[in-house]
């Protein structure tokens, strides 16, 4: 999620305050699309972070530690020469275009244009005259052209109403949220659907849109963090007629960007080594944890739906006694042992027929509500078992390889972005790479994967319907088989208890004295349709417990 333009201006009006006059320290560039700038206030070092990631373009202060490259690129070098103390920071009026004007040590002074546009996100250098000097993506082509010594032309201007210019006048019978999107600016999804409740709470859509223009012009930010409709949200304001799941607020808008794209792998937009994978990894453990936690809530709250329909019931027992204009009534209520008086409220102006099939309306969009959260339940936990079985795979990587292979299984599931540049060809299949061998005392031989890519080919691939399947009992762990024999017979004992002793030893449970593990004949494992990698159902299993033992493969 790129920064929208509320967060923009909220970060501007942030760094106005306390980075004018400050002195360049360090520039670095620890990734294809970042920048970092180490700045002196006077009273600190401040670290500047400007993006023009694709899909995290953003510009906020930040305490993260990003690894640098060891020599610096092209643009960085470039920089390091020209940029020497910031003089202004501006936001270009209606877009989400940031200038910040340096001077360098012979008082020339040099802007940096961060187009913070999504998909068409640049860092421009311009020269006094207003030239480009460079470009971190140059580009050339049918449209804008971006290349050193060319004058600079910005991007053609969005033609919306600006809320700093006034609240234009919203036509009667058009649909506000695509409304104000098309129309106004700034704007944000999130805040027109804010509105739109607004309005749907009985309030004016014009008083509505009037208000957030006086929290914008105001400096009236309250920055958060959050879920909405299933996606990660940072916003400069606070909606007020919307509520966000796993919910946070922040002192400053810094703070909150910071935090966002931490969380969203920001850190490591196409990943990094392997403890860059697993800071991801734990962040999005961490947003599954507190999204597990608001679902419970909502169970919680779900579960009156049963009341409802017995509320109805005593209704349609006793729609004798019931008039038109009642306010309440007192029943006795036989859901209860002993049977003991409730008051039933209504509504007065409607039937008393009307009043029961009211209570009947919110039974059923109680049970509907309760299985769409069991749904979320299952999809949020079969995604946290993966993303268990990615951090178990991180731990047992010991190739570039096989880390490789995680890192394709996490741009596979968009927490990282593709690496730019040409695909590799003539690579061996990183899953079949990862599958490690060994051999029984009694002469059978074991197959399991070392990631979740390996594990899916392991049981997908490698195991037939009478091999035997181990895998550790509610546990991240390998996914293993021993190859039954041609002529059949049983395993054993011996053979088994060795084969789910390595098992054990590629799971988490791995440093303690003993692992329950799971055996199951391979007709009975299931790949579920359009599950993750590495994930399957067992439907008959016997378990054994064994203490880990690694072996040399």
């Amino acid at each position: 999620m790129s920064m929208d333009p509320f967060t923009i201006e909220a970060v501007v009006r942030q760094l106005r305050k306390l980075l004018p006059g400050a002195a360049v320290g360090k520039i670095h560039q620890p990734g294809p699309h970042d920048l970092i700038l180490r700045l002196w206030t006077g009273r600190g070092n401040l670290r500047l972070l400007i993006s023009a990631a694709p899909r995290a373009s953003r510009i906020h202060l930040t305490t993260e530690v990003y690894p640098n490259p060891q020599a610096p690129p092209r643009f960085c070098q470039l920089l390091r020469s020209r940029l020497g103390r910031l003089l202004e920071i501006e936001r270009v009026p209606g877009e989400r275009i940031v200038r910040l004007v340096f001077a360098d040590s012979e008082n020339r002074f040099w802007t940096l244009v961060a187009e913070l546009l999504g998909p068409r996100a640049n860092l421009i250098l311009l020269d006094p005259s207003g030239r480009i000097v460079d470009a971190l993506l140059r580009v050339e082509g049918e449209g804008r052209t971006i290349l050193p010594g060319k004058p600079y032309l910005p991007p053609e201007p969005l033609l919306r109403s600006d809320l700093q210019e006034g609240v234009p006048p919203i036509p009667a019978d058009v649909p506000l949220r695509a409304w104000l999107l098309q129309t106004v600016t700034p704007m944000t999804e999130l805040l027109a659907a804010d509105i739109e409740a607004a309005v749907d709470a009985g309030e004016e859509a014009q008083e509505a849109l009037e208000k957030l223009r006086r929290r914008y012009l105001n400096f009236d930010f309250s920055p958060c963090v959050g879920l909405w409709q299933e996606k990660s949200i940072l916003s400069a304001l606070t909606p007020e007629h919307l509520s966000l799941e796993s919910l946070q607020t922040f002192a400053d808008v810094s703070r909150a960007a910071d935090a966002f794209y931490a969380e969203a792998g920001g850190e490591e937009l196409f990943g990094g080594g392997k403890e860059a994978l697993e800071r991801i990894v734990r962040k999005g453990l961490q947003r599954l944890e507190k999204r597990l936690a608001n679902i419970e809530a909502e169970e919680s709250k779900a579960r009156g739906f049963v009341r409802q329909r017995e509320l109805g019931d005593l209704l349609l027992a006793n729609i004798h006694r019931l008039r038109r204009g009642l306010a309440e009534v007192v029943l006795d209520d036989w859901y209860a042992d002993p049977p003991v008086p409730v008051t039933v409220p209504l509504d007065p102006a409607l039937s008393p027929q009307e009043n029961a099939e009211c209570y009947f309306r919110r039974h059923r969009k109680g049970k509907r509500g309760l299985e769409h959260i069991e749904r979320r339940r299952g999809e949020t936990l079969a995604e946290s078992q993966w993303l268990e079985g990615v951090l178990l795979g991180l731990d047992e990587a010991e190739e570039e390889g096989e880390i490789e292979a995680i890192r394709e299984e996490l741009v596979a599931a968009r927490l990282l972005q593709k690496r730019p540049g040409p695909p590799v060809r003539n690579r061996p299949a990183l899953a079949e790479t990862a599958v490690r061998q060994a051999i029984t005392p009694g002469g059978y031989t074991l197959f399991w994967g070392r990631n979740n890519r390996s594990n899916d080919h392991v049981s997908r691939t490698l195991t037939r319907p009478d091999d035997l399947w181990f895998h550790a009992a509610n546990m991240p762990g390998c996914h293993l088989v021993l190859r039954r024999k041609g002529e059949g017979g049983d395993v054993p004992e011996a053979d088994v208890l060795f084969a789910a002793a390595i098992a054990a030893a590629h799971s988490r449970g791995k440093d303690a004295g003993k692992v329950e593990v799971m055996v199951a004949e391979g007709k009975w494992v299931r790949k579920p349709k359009g599950a993750r990698p590495g994930l399957v159902t067992v439907e008959h299993y016997r378990t054994v417990v064994v203490r880990p033992q690694t072996i040399s493969s």
